[in-house]
């Protein structure tokens, strides 16, 4: 990403960030009730095997989990990385976007939470009879306002059972404020995130190293975030 494609980018999610600022939430909760929802507590967005759980992360979300359980932070969060089904094509569409640099290191844009081996959310129980979020009062705003978000200054849905169901005006009122919420710390962040990137160098070297990496088992990463970048390494 060169700087004038950084500026144009960070330009663009200001003018939107401002023009969010003016939502009106009693709009956004009439939506909502018109939409209707209610959680049937049933797991599903929190397993893999029933689509992408992948819960972006902001870093005030990462240290509130880590200091009301008392983890480390590689305990709560790991890259938000490319939905991929192995590690090889993971590392193929990072080269192909070329977002491994001339030393191996992946790049990635902000974090997720932690996912287990079978990528299911790092907190929820592996007994499928039981999808009680061990961090339910911490969770992250993106669990708290699922299966509602707002992209473009306008509310959308991901796909739930429980939508359609009765849901009340208070109710909607309070997801709608969190919904908001989100929806500007995420705009935030996310100019953030641009305002601290600094670009790389790729080149075959790098992809070399990468494969090599990836038979020793493990990969390097570079996350590009809100509080600049950080270098881990995550074992395969």
């Amino acid at each position: 990403m060169d700087d004038t494609l950084k500026e144009m980018l960070i330009r663009q999610l200001q003018d939107e960030l401002d023009d969010a600022k003016k939502t009106d939430a009693e709009e956004i909760a009439a939506q909502i009730q018109r939409t209707g929802f209610h959680c049937l507590m049933c797991g599903r967005c929190c397993r893999r095997e029933s689509g992408d759980n992948r819960v972006a992360l902001v870093p005030e979300e990462i240290r509130r989990i880590q200091n009301g359980l008392n983890l480390e932070m590689y305990d709560v969060a790991e890259p938000l990385n490319i939905e991929a089904e192995s590690p090889e094509e993971e590392c193929s569409l990072h080269a192909q976007s070329g977002m491994i640099d001339e030393d191996g290191n992946i790049h990635t844009f902000g974090w997720m939470l932690r996912r287990k081996e079978n990528r299911d959310c790092c907190f929820i129980p592996d007994e499928r009879s039981n999808n009680l979020c061990s961090i339910y009062e911490l969770r992250p705003l993106m669990c708290s306002t699922y299966p509602f978000y707002m992209e473009g200054l306008k509310l959308r849905t991901s796909e739930c059972e429980g939508l359609g169901k009765e849901i009340g005006i208070q109710q909607s009122r309070e997801l709608a404020h969190m919904v908001l919420e989100r929806y500007l710390c995420e705009l935030k962040d996310t100019i953030l995130t641009y305002e601290n990137y600094s670009s790389f160098t790729t080149g075959l070297k790098g992809k070399v190293i990468t494969g090599s990496n990836l038979k020793q088992g493990y990969l390097n990463y570079i996350v590009h975030n809100s509080e600049g970048k950080c270098r881990i390494t995550r074992n395969i």
